[in-house]
């Protein structure tokens, strides 16, 4: 008996392909359901990849991807966030790799992308372990609190994320509403008119990157209309957040963001 659930657990060890991570979010998640990798992104100042994989083969990231490496690697099946496929498919299809996308837009997709990667690899039980430690509970308010949320880039422009965007979504399962964002596209460019008409209880201004300049100029933005003038600005609740606690898609600290947001919300409420 010993022997066959020996020989059973090695088979499924001898079964697992050579996996390159290429989001720090989905290499989280394969550590802790104890996958191998053979490689992973490179490191950011916002964002680290986990202690397990730090010895192993970096492949730098969407924005700059070191194919040298990732090829160095010898991939099978290389593991890309859904919406970045565009800047591996094609390369990975001419090198005859396969490629598997993870949709990590909302905390939903998220939980169903955990449990697909435990059901692959055999690892149900670290899954259900790691769905247990980020599960949320939705709240329900009979006021809604009106929460705007801008993602600030490079160059000082920002975009307005709408209720179906990872962060939207999270408002939403805490109680609030999302305004000034259109209801068809994850992100759009601010309308000033939008925003006043809406005037948030609460903005948050997230720096996708470069947050100390980001920040800067969310600053010198409201200073001026329609934004100083907002109930959200005169009553201090504007809140200016990064990563890796909050962050365009989802992740592993979704618990401490979704709780954050809580904290803000029931601000609203007393």
């Amino acid at each position: 008996m010993y022997f066959s659930q020996k020989k059973k657990s090695s088979q499924v060890s001898e079964k697992q392909p050579r996996i390159v991570a290429t989001t720090v979010a989905i290499t989280e998640v394969f550590a802790h359901l104890k996958m191998k990798l053979v490689g992973v992104p490179s490191d950011s100042s916002l964002q680290k990849v986990p202690q397990r994989y730090q010895n192993i083969m970096r492949v730098g990231n969407h924005v700059s991807i070191n194919w040298e490496n990732l090829l160095k690697a010898k991939p099978e099946i290389v593991y890309v966030d859904s919406e970045l496929t565009d800047e591996y498919q094609s390369k990975l299809k001419e090198q005859k790799i396969g490629m598997k996308s993870l949709n990590f837009q909302n905390y939903g997709n998220l939980v169903k992308s955990i449990e697909y990667l435990g059901r692959k690899y055999d690892r149900q039980k670290d899954a259900q372990e790691l769905l247990a430690r980020i599960k949320i509970k939705n709240v329900s308010r009979i006021k809604k609190p009106k929460v705007l949320i801008l993602m600030g880039m490079p160059g000082g422009s920002f975009l307005v994320m709408n209720a179906k965007t990872y962060l939207g979504d999270l408002v939403k399962r805490a109680g609030g509403e999302v305004v000034g964002a259109s209801s068809t596209s994850l992100y759009t460019t601010a309308s000033s008119e939008a925003i006043a008409q809406a005037d948030p209880d609460i903005v948050i201004r997230l720096a996708h990157a470069m947050p100390k300049q980001v920040k800067a100029a969310f600053i010198t933005t409201f200073k001026q209309s329609p934004y100083k003038d907002l109930k959200a600005v005169k009553e201090n609740h504007v809140y200016d957040v990064k990563a890796p606690k909050f962050s365009p898609t989802a992740n592993l600290k979704v618990r401490q963001t979704y709780q954050q947001v809580k904290r803000w919300l029931n601000q609203i409420d007393e």
